[in-house]
């Protein structure tokens, strides 16, 4: 059995063909598929078909893109509205969370500027949703896009965590978590993998050959799979609309890139996601 841990099945993308769109995926040997949130519609949407389909569970979180938008606010408010929703029923993390620096254009998160004042409101949101992982006990689904270096910094640094947790608890230095679509350097995956991350693999990897020197250098104990459909659709069907189907198709490319057997990235990878997510 596969698990697809990061698919958007809450995007408009998927409104009128779900339930095909799962049973697909079950036909294919997928089993298991996490939903995560990119605000909280997108969170809602996810909890609410995590708890209409058994083989799905959610992830909740505001994505970094919405930092740019001037009515979004980074306070209690806000703190509350995610709350409510992680703590729902088959929520099994935080996310899609973190820190984006790339110059989007021609995309609906257009933005040509990266600014001081946007990295620090987009590092507050970060934090908000990261301790408040770290306060409900809940994994993390980390979007990470040429903003690795400030990432890791954070993530080591956060004394926030340990002044907010509640009375007399003892928890890990940091939620567990994947660094989702990994585009990192070498460096910042060795540096991650000590930290205790998991890695998160997606279509794009069947894009280029190139692909192989990150891929093989994660060791498979800590690689989880990933569509980010309806994003990123592995080759031969680039260019279509992705779904978690496809996921047999990343772990072939794993497997080709690592020299394990497809069975064994299958197994392991599985393994992974159900110890990262409790599913």
């Amino acid at each position: 059995m596969f698990i697809d841990t990061h698919c958007h099945l809450n995007f408009e993308a998927f409104t009128d063909d779900l339930p095909q769109v799962i049973e697909m995926a079950k036909e294919k040997g997928v089993g298991k598929i996490v939903i995560p949130g990119t605000d909280i519609a997108s969170s809602t949407r996810a909890v609410e078909i995590a708890n209409t389909y058994n083989n799905c569970w959610a992830a909740v979180g505001v994505h970094p893109h919405h930092a740019k938008d001037p009515d979004l606010t980074v306070d209690a408010d806000l703190k509350q509205q995610l709350k409510e929703l992680a703590t729902k029923n088959r929520v099994v993390a935080m996310g899609e969370i973190g820190l984006d620096y790339h110059v989007y254009r021609n995309s609906k998160y257009e933005n040509t500027e990266i600014t001081e004042e946007l990295k620090q409101k987009q590092l507050e949101l970060f934090l908000l949703q990261y301790e408040l992982a770290h306060e409900l006990n809940l994994s993390t689904i980390l979007h990470c896009r040429e903003a690795h270096d400030d990432m890791i910094q954070t993530i080591s640094n956060n004394s926030r965590i340990r002044e907010n947790l509640p009375a007399g608890r003892q928890a890990p230095s940091r939620p567990p978590g994947v660094f989702h679509c990994y585009g990192g350097s070498k460096k910042h995956l060795r540096l991650l993998i000590t930290m205790g991350y998991y890695i998160g693999f997606d279509g794009n990897i069947t894009y280029s050959p190139d692909w192989k020197t990150i891929v093989s250098s994660a060791p498979l104990a800590r690689i989880v799979l990933e569509t980010d459909a309806p994003y990123l659709t592995p080759v031969p069907f680039r260019g279509k609309r992705n779904e978690p189907m496809q996921i047999p198709l990343i772990a072939q490319a794993v497997a080709e890139y690592t020299g394990a057997s497809l069975s064994e990235v299958t197994e392991t990878t599985t393994k992974n996601a159900k110890t990262l997510f409790k599913i």
